[in-house]
């Protein structure tokens, strides 16, 4: 599955979201530490849980877009 991570500056840290996911949110120092644990979050969110994915349900807003790119999770 192919998912995409916007990664906004916040006040002391970079937060890494799932635009497909609105729930899946971490932090990291820098963009190397908020794909790892993005990945981790990915895990949780999925391990308990039944969701179906919509392709439509892309359509938020970002501020201070720091950096965007693809995740293959599996």
């Amino acid at each position: 599955m192919k998912l995409t991570v916007v990664i906004t500056q916040g006040e002391e840290m970079l937060i890494g979201q799932v635009q497909e996911i609105p729930g899946v949110v971490t932090q990291g120092a820098n963009v190397e530490q908020v794909m790892d644990n993005i990945q981790d979050a990915l895990g949780l969110y999925f391990q308990d849980s039944d969701v179906v994915l919509e392709k439509n349900n892309s359509q938020r807003t970002f501020k201070n877009i720091v950096s965007m790119q693809e995740l293959e999770f599996a």
